[in-house]
């Protein structure tokens, strides 16, 4: 019998994956291979089709979890680089679409009994979708291809509840789930059993949350208000572990999607609480540069100089002005005068 690479060398997508992987050299991905060499592995599995890889290392993490000396969640490092794969910029793009809808329904056909598989064909479909709505303004996207995008996630989501005895097994696919819901518009109800059901399969994917509160922001419909509440609601379901580590994590989120510079000014987030978020990452993740950074910078947002002070002299050389928001080398400049003021 041949096996799982040899049956898929002839298909176009490898062909196609030998030049993506030869673009992929730039100096982001160099750190990235410093920084998660499991995640990065699974980007080169998924281009070479080798699927039993990825299946046996999405088993390992969801089984043991863990954390990498940054904060991060293994598992969601290896998601997210899952993810890279349909978001690569391929030109043209729709032949690229079309071979990945094939290769993850050939993987469906041959492990029917994997929720992986099932959940990467309803990402690809929903990358498919999003194809057509691009990332610009709402108003901006004509009429056929909003018809477009909301015919592919309406075909994830069925896919996804059709294989749902297999595929709800997995936590993923609750997060896939959230995100085809936010562009369908589910209801807070909905998002609310979807979450609650994910952490019955995996009561440590903690990403099910910040995937639930993108939906929240004003750009989706939402308002501070109803942010502000599920955050705390969410802290608070979290906290016999976490602390305020995920206040700290939601309103972050927040920050970057939606808010930047402005978050204590258009949001309701709550520096002291969100203080005490950071003190709470950091205790389980003392070496964490990026969440060391993070720290700063919103102590910066809210004129807390005692806690930039304290914080900068802890980062030392360690400065990554990509924690530092949207112009971060501006921004930390101008947090260093404020810490130098008298």
């Amino acid at each position: 019998m041949q096996t799982r690479r040899g049956r898929t060398a002839g298909r176009p997508f490898l062909a196609l994956a030998a030049v993506l992987i030869a673009m992929a050299g730039s100096a982001a991905q160099a750190k990235a291979e410093a920084a998660a060499p499991i995640a990065t592995k699974a980007s080169e599995d998924f281009w070479i089709g080798d699927f039993a890889a990825l299946e046996r290392k999405n088993a390992q993490l969801r089984e043991s979890g863990g954390y990498t000396p940054e904060g991060r969640a293994k598992l969601d490092l290896f998601r997210e680089e899952l993810t890279s794969v349909f978001d690569h910029d391929a030109r043209p793009r729709e032949p690229y679409l079309r071979e990945l809808d094939a290769l993850t329904l050939q993987w469906t056909t041959q492990y029917p009994q994997s929720a992986l598989a099932h959940i990467l064909h309803a990402k690809s479909l929903f990358a498919h979708g999003w194809s057509y709505r691009g990332n610009g303004m709402a108003h901006q996207v004509p009429p056929q291809a909003w018809k477009d995008f909301e015919s592919y996630l309406r075909s994830a989501m069925k896919y996804l509840n059709d294989h749902g005895e297999v595929a709800l097994s997995d936590s993923y696919a609750h997060v896939t789930l959230l995100d085809i819901g936010r562009g369908l518009g589910f209801s807070q109800k909905q998002r609310d059993v979807i979450v609650q059901d994910g952490l019955k399969r995996n009561p440590r994917d903690l990403n099910l949350y910040a995937v639930a509160s993108l939906a929240l922001l004003p750009k989706w419909g939402g308002d501070s208000g109803t942010l502000d509440k599920y955050i705390r609601q969410a802290a608070a379901q979290t906290r016999a572990e976490h602390g305020a580590s995920l206040y700290a994590s939601l309103y972050w989120e927040a920050a970057v999607h939606q808010y930047g510079h402005a978050l204590f000014d258009g949001s309701q987030a709550d520096w002291p609480t969100m203080k005490q978020g950071y003190e709470d990452i950091l205790a389980r993740s003392p070496d964490s540069v990026s969440q060391r950074n993070r720290y700063a910078y919103f102590a910066c947002l809210a004129k807390d100089k005692m806690t930039l002070l304290e914080q900068l002299e802890k980062i030392g050389t360690r400065l990554d002005t990509a924690e530092w928001g949207a112009n971060g080398e501006r921004i930390l400049e101008r947090c260093q005068r404020l810490a130098s003021e008298a």
